[in-house]
């Protein structure tokens, strides 16, 4: 009776505040060969098309800026949205993927702003420093690369060097490919083995274009990096525009499960459960992400399902043709409350709850999103029903694998739910399993999580970074 008051009183607390039901599905094609019966809204059919990069490499001194939050060391698998800065120290390296084909690598004492990141248009600022920019496949993304003396526009797939020097000249040098480089006097087109040098700025910048010196320690990096995201064996499970399945290899196995086909197994112990090791990061636009500390753990997190097979977790990448684009999503678990001695009203906007809990959901479970058109719905559903809630997603493998459905009867799967206090929710608190006791008394939430982000909500990592 008690959990049930405190449901009560959460959600006669967002009607007071007047929060928004879930909004209206829009239309929704499944994907040939699907075997999708309801077919899922997609979250991200909005005006802003959010997308999400991946710091995919930090080597040295890396500071990730975040809006107005100041510099945190950057972390393998934090997201980086548009607005986000990077920046390298002393003798220091860092990785973008932008998404499934482009890629934007920082050498010592530079930086990149992201400017606008989605399907369509990718805009980055070189500020300083010097950089890569590597297009490992096709993409209908229109590239735009400006310094602070031109714009650089790369034509199609390739590798594209640029140097932003302490006076503000630019160099910019096309390892393979095309692109159009604009200055206030006009575009000129360069190739393959052309060095345009940019000197001075706005009406007295002038260039010239020259052959371009061999290839150095520098370009023998990037063209490593390149090429362990072209040649992974795991893009032949995966479907062709995930972001990160290059790191599966080495850290796990690909076996296959009738009806599913190729499903990833990790090298882990046996009681290893996902979404334990990392933090919830808040994301203006996606609310709660969830950030990894496994160095494999951005693929496996943002697409695709989880599921028990011969007492192990094995992650199914879901549809894996052409004819599906999937979309990227901060987390694919569902939420849950338990204990009492939650959050009171001004911080938490009343959750009601003394710890909050999740789990990833399987291919044959529905998906509560809490992001774009879905942010206001709120409510908590008995967890023992909680299979039987169709709301939010559609299953994405009909009639298959659900690790809600057979969750009370099944103490391999509830020993898969993770959990942390309310109050530690966001701020980098150690995650842990959640007891069978815990379990009888929780509730699921579908919809938004009721719970407010703070300055430590924004980071994924609690070391400062270094100016």
């Amino acid at each position: 009776m008690k959990s049930r008051a405190f449901a009560i009183m959460a959600a006669l607390i967002f009607a007071g505040i007047g929060i928004r039901a879930n909004a209206q599905q829009p239309d929704y094609q499944p994907p040939a060969g699907s075997d999708q019966q309801q077919a899922p809204a997609n979250p991200q059919q909005s005006d802003s098309d959010q997308g999400a990069g991946r710091i995919s490499f930090v080597s040295g001194d890396v500071s990730l800026q975040r809006g107005d939050t100041g510099e945190t060391s950057a972390t393998i698998n934090t997201p980086m949205m548009a607005g986000d800065k990077l920046s390298t120290g002393d003798r220091s390296r860092a990785e973008v993927q932008l998404d499934f084909a482009n890629v934007v690598r920082l050498d010592e004492h530079a930086q990149v702003n992201v400017v606008t990141l989605n399907k369509s248009h990718i805009q980055l600022q070189i500020a300083q420093g010097l950089a890569s920019y590597s297009a490992v496949r096709p993409s209908e993304a229109d590239v735009e690369i400006d310094t602070p003396n031109v714009s650089i526009h790369p034509q199609r797939s390739g590798r594209y060097r640029i140097e932003v020097n302490a006076n503000g000249d630019t160099e910019v040098l096309v390892r393979d490919g095309e692109a159009d480089v604009a200055t206030p006097q006009g575009s000129t087109h360069v190739r393959r083995g052309d060095l345009i040098t940019i000197q001075g700025s706005g009406e007295q910048a002038q260039y010239r274009v020259s052959a371009a010196p061999g290839n150095d320690e520098w370009d023998n990096f990037n063209d490593g990096r390149d090429q362990s995201i072209v040649n992974a064996r795991s893009f032949q499970h995966t479907n062709p525009y995930y972001t990160g399945s290059q790191d599966l290899d080495p850290y796990g196995v690909w076996s296959e499960v009738p009806d599913y086909g190729q499903v990833w197994v990790p090298n882990v112990a046996v009681d290893w459960a996902p979404y334990r090791a990392g933090r919830w990061v808040w994301e203006p636009f996606y609310g709660w992400t969830w950030v990894s500390y496994e160095p494999w753990g951005w693929a496996p997190y943002h697409y695709g399902r989880w599921f028990l097979y011969g007492g192990r977790w094995a992650w199914w990448p879901g549809p894996a043709g052409f004819g599906y684009r999937p979309f990227w999503a901060p987390a694919y678990v569902s939420f849950f409350g338990f204990g009492a001695g939650g959050f009171g009203f001004g911080f938490g906007i009343g959750f009601g709850f003394g710890n909050v809990g999740w789990l990833a959901i399987g291919p044959g479970d529905f998906f509560h999103p809490w992001w774009g058109g879905f942010r206001g719905g709120f409510s908590f559903v008995d967890i023992h029903n909680y299979y039987n809630v169709h709301s939010g997603f559609a299953p994405l493998h009909a009639g298959g694998f659900s690790n809600f459905r057979d969750l009370a009867a099944n103490d391999r799967l509830r020993a898969g739910m993770s959990g942390m206090s309310s109050r530690g929710f966001g701020t980098g608190e150690g995650v842990r399993g959640v007891s069978a006791e815990e379990f009888r008394t929780a509730r699921g939430v579908t919809g938004s999580m009721p719970i407010s982000p703070s300055r430590a909500s924004m980071r994924a990592s609690d070391r400062p970074g270094n100016s």
